[in-house]
């Protein structure tokens, strides 16, 4: 246990819908089962990220550093990657982990791990995790229904054992980030045009007549992209999570597409890239 003492973990993640927060949970509980001192940052929740930052970088070199993001449109999510932006390290170990709702993983895993490294980090692994579709809260049988399951987690637990073990061990080593791009070459090729592009959500529009400005909306925004101005306004840092739509109490927004036709899309999707294996682990 003295190898494992000496090491310190920090898990950093947004969770619109909830599945990666979960994966999150899961990473926490394992490393402080363990007698891991393990520190947490929902980049969701309001408050100040600096602590996390400063403690983060004064740890040094005896880290693992777990970063996560939902899948939006084939990438990881603003607020992930811009939150990565903000990090430096000199040699400390990360592992980017994402969920994904059945449609396509994209490049996600590929871009955080390039973010990493871009930043000082070396990467010991890296984790796709197969989710329920955050936009399918009210589909009947939702892609990716009861994901994670049992064996995703036995997946992750082996990932998380194997880490321990090479950190304890004195052997870690690092992640080719070429073993994450692993999409098609074309569908690779198509989301690299447009990695650097703004992140351009579906518009929403907010039905006055049955709007109450209760204000719940801006409160459940992870990212405080609506301002309410008496009715709620969608400002340039929204990325399409829908959290607005999904827990307003009057139905009050309401999305361009209808729901039930997003779900058809998805569903197209799924077929069209039919993207195996759902969970994935990656080490060295």
């Amino acid at each position: 246990m003295e190898g494992a003492m000496s090491l310190k973990v920090f898990i950093v993640f947004c969770s619109p819908a909830g599945s990666t927060r979960a994966v999150g949970h899961m990473i926490r509980d394992y490393f402080s089962g363990r007698g891991v001192p393990v520190e947490t940052l929902d980049i969701g929740e309001k408050g100040d990220s600096g602590p996390f930052v400063k403690h983060l970088h004064d740890a040094g070199k005896n880290t693992l550093v777990f970063v996560g993001s939902p899948v939006y449109k084939d990438l990881a999510i603003p607020p992930v990657m811009g939150f990565v932006d903000r990090l430096t390290s000199d040699g400390a170990f990360a592992v980017p982990f994402v969920t994904w709702g059945q449609a396509c993983s994209g490049l996600a895993l590929w871009q955080l791990g390039q973010g990493l490294i871009a930043r000082g980090f070396r990467l010991a692994g890296a984790a796709k995790v197969l989710a329920v579709h955050s936009m399918m809260w009210s589909s009947e049988n939702p892609a990716g229904f009861g994901h994670p399951d049992r064996k995703d987690r036995e997946l992750l637990l082996n990932l998380l054992e194997n880490l321990m073990a090479s950190f304890e061990a004195g052997t870690m080593a690092d992640l080719d980030t070429d073993v994450l791009d692993y999409q098609p070459a074309e569908l690779a090729m198509g989301i690299k045009e447009r990695i650097n592009d703004p992140l351009v959500p579906m518009p929403k529009r907010v039905n006055q007549d049955a709007c109450t400005q209760c204000g719940l909306c801006a409160e459940t925004c992870p990212v405080s992209a609506i301002a309410l101005s008496p009715f709620p306004e969608f400002l340039s840092s929204c990325f399409g999570c829908f959290s607005c739509v999904k827990e307003c109490p009057e139905g009050a927004i309401e999305p361009s597409v209808p729901l039930t036709q997003v779900e058809t899309m998805i569903q197209t999707r799924i077929e069209t890239i039919g993207e195996t294996p759902g969970t994935r682990m990656f080490m060295p």
